[in-house]
């Protein structure tokens, strides 16, 4: 009879929907169906929710208050807070006497996703706790702004998850999160306590943030963490320093974390800093590749040691850094790669190698800079294989506790450049090379550049490089393999779209307009494009440049789940792959205004590549000068 009354009450037991419509909902409704749906987030944030519960919020409905369902999952069984229903993504709406629009806090096993949410005076959406260990964080699909008030700490902001010493946090997602407008510190932040018990286990991806006055995206006392197919800019707006100096994406007190495949640019700061990427001090094994930085105020990137703690192994390689130090201050002070120590902290372990730098600054400063830089340990500190391509004649200044391999110099001016190795010199340094690399509009090695297969050998050497190209035979100098001639424009098929707001696109063009097209499946590939797509819009958008995704099996929603904007949502992706010949899952053709396909991708189209592509064939963007590479 027992067990007969058990499974009598397994039914009772079963995971749970609950709906929530903030214009027909009740609160004296059962919730649990569309038509008996609740209707306030005081309703929700009243429940304490089970594992494997659901928590949907009908679309195209506004919601104010702060929403705080409580409750946890388990592990397989997590508590979902999302979506309902067709149209705009749901919005949660703080007041600015509520310190955030979402919380989660001493929780864990949380899925929230399809989510807007506005305003609070903190935070927008908030994940914290005071005890225990907590697990399993999935934050997706959100869009998060306007969140106010004056930051007192550099972990608020709009997407936080933060933790004091006492408590463990792990296995943290963050994933396609648009998050801009906050006069609070940064975009998104995640925080451990302390060096002893750091967040584990975080990934954030896929990402924008922009328009802040502190950070864009940072790891605090993070280990296991990556950031990567994100972009950030216009950070450190705010007016004056307040709690700190920012930089665009950065680490701190961070055991093997990987910022890769991202873009920064447009960064700012009132003080020092205002830099794209930074290896702050108190950093263990961290590792920035494969991204494009350009056009900020400070630097492209950084590695620092301080407050007694020593930096160790830190590793920046295959960036491609574009007309940095757009501030006399700063390009004075930093230069566009920074090496500093000070509070008696030190350094053990730099390698810097395969980067290609554009450094164009408004004064004569050099592009390494190495300031009162101090190294202990005996791990090897080395700067190789990286190209320097300078409006200024100075070209270094470091000491010869760095030592440099096969680096290759160009002083695109007249008369003599410079270098400072130990002590001022009228030549590099001896392994080193002063001569013309030989590059095209968009950094790549022409056919017989000395570039070619002459990079100095180093362990451990990445398999691909910044284009993703793979290496053949010998490794090239610089961030840019050589691949070939550059492809010759071709005429484009008469390919037509039809879009889901009911107009054609067609690769034939007809409005005067560069078109960047986007072929690709319901995947992370086409995601992790996209990012890069709403930079090309955010810097050419109001000009000349219109963008399109073309998907196979598009979702009615996804328009507002993938935050598309002004990205049009095309049908007909799957005569596009035959037509095209496209075998990845993923393609980009950048078309031009007389009808020619003067770009295309068979594959993820990393940041730098298409960006440089587009400086080349539209010029450069507001703000932004052109690229003098002879």
């Amino acid at each position: 009879m027992r067990i007969l009354l058990l499974l009598m009450a397994l039914p009772l037991l079963a995971d749970q929907t609950y709906y929530v419509d903030c214009v027909a909902g009740s609160d004296l409704a059962a919730g649990t169906s569309h038509e008996t749906s609740w209707k306030t987030v005081g309703k929700v944030s009243a429940k304490v929710f089970a594992p494997g519960d659901s928590i949907l919020f009908r679309r195209g409905t506004r919601c104010g208050g702060m929403l705080w369902p409580k409750g946890s999952g388990q592990p397989g069984t997590p508590i979902r807070l999302g979506a309902y229903g067709t149209g705009a993504l749901p919005v949660i709406e703080a007041a600015n006497t509520d310190e955030t629009a979402i919380k989660l806090f001493n929780q864990q096993h949380w899925q929230v996703e399809n989510l807007e949410a506005v305003g609070g005076n903190r935070y927008g959406v908030l994940v914290s706790g005071t005890e225990g260990t907590l697990r399993q964080f999935r934050l997706t699909n959100l869009v998060v702004h306007d969140v106010t008030g004056a930051a007192k700490t550099k972990t608020s902001g709009l997407v936080v998850v933060a933790v004091p010493p006492e408590v463990t946090l792990e296995d943290v997602v963050i994933d396609g999160i648009t998050a801009f407008g906050t006069t609070q510190w940064a975009g998104i932040v995640v925080a451990g306590g302390s060096r002893e018990n750091r967040i584990r286990k975080v990934s954030v991806r896929n990402s924008v943030v922009h328009n802040v006055y502190g950070d864009g995206i940072v790891l605090f006392q993070v280990e296991d963490g990556v950031v990567e197919k994100s972009a950030v800019w216009l950070t450190g707006l705010q007016p004056t320093v307040s709690i700190g100096t920012p930089n665009g994406i950065w680490t701190w007190r961070c055991r093997t974390c990987t910022v890769q495949w991202t873009e920064g640019f447009f960064t700012d700061s009132p003080g020092v800093d205002g830099g794209v990427y930074d290896i702050d001090w108190g950093n263990d094994d961290n590792l920035v590749q494969y991204n494009y930085g350009h056009d900020a105020q400070g630097y492209c990137a950084s590695v620092f040691g301080a407050h007694e703690e020593i930096t160790t192994n830190s590793v920046i390689r295959y960036n491609v850094c574009v007309n940095n130090g757009r501030s006399p201050k700063l390009a004075q002070r930093q230069g566009d790669l920074y090496i500093s120590t000070w509070e008696d902290g030190a350094l053990d372990g730099v390698l810097v190698h395969n980067n290609t730098l554009y450094w164009n600054p408004p004064v004569n400063a050099p592009a390494l800079q190495m300031d009162h830089a101090d190294f202990k340990g005996a791990a090897p500190n080395l700067f190789s294989n990286n190209v320097i391509i300078s409006s200024v004649p100075s070209m270094i200044h470091a000491s010869r506790r760095l030592e440099f391999k096969r680096n290759v110099y160009w002083y695109r001016g007249r008369g003599p450049a410079s270098w400072t190795y130990g002590e001022p010199s009228p030549k590099p340094p001896p392994d080193d090379s002063f001569v013309q690399p030989c590059l095209d509009e968009q950094l790549r090695p022409r056919p017989g550049s000395s570039l070619i297969n002459a990079a100095w050998r180093l362990p451990k050497l990445s398999a691909s490089e910044v284009l993703g190209a793979p290496h053949d035979g010998g490794s090239d100098i610089g961030a840019i393999e050589f691949k070939g001639p550059a492809p010759q424009p071709v005429s484009a098929p008469k390919l037509e779209f039809r879009a889901d707001d009911g107009q054609s696109t067609s690769l034939v063009r007809r409005n005067g307009k560069w078109l960047l097209l986007v072929v690709g499946d319901l995947d992370d590939e086409a995601r992790s494009q996209l990012v890069f797509i709403q930079t090309a819009l955010a810097q050419y958008g109001h000009g000349d440049l219109e963008a399109a995704l073309a998907i196979r099996d598009a979702p009615g929603n996804l328009r507002y789940d993938w935050n598309l904007g002004g990205i049009r949502l095309l049908n007909g992706a799957g005569e596009a792959r035959n037509r095209l010949r496209i075998s990845q899952s993923v393609a980009v053709l950048l078309v031009s205004p007389e009808s020619q396909v003067v770009r295309a991708w068979d594959g993820f189209a990393a940041p730098a590549e298409l960006g440089l592509a587009l400086k080349r064939y539209l010029g450069p963007p507001p703000g932004s000068p052109a690229l003098v590479v002879h």
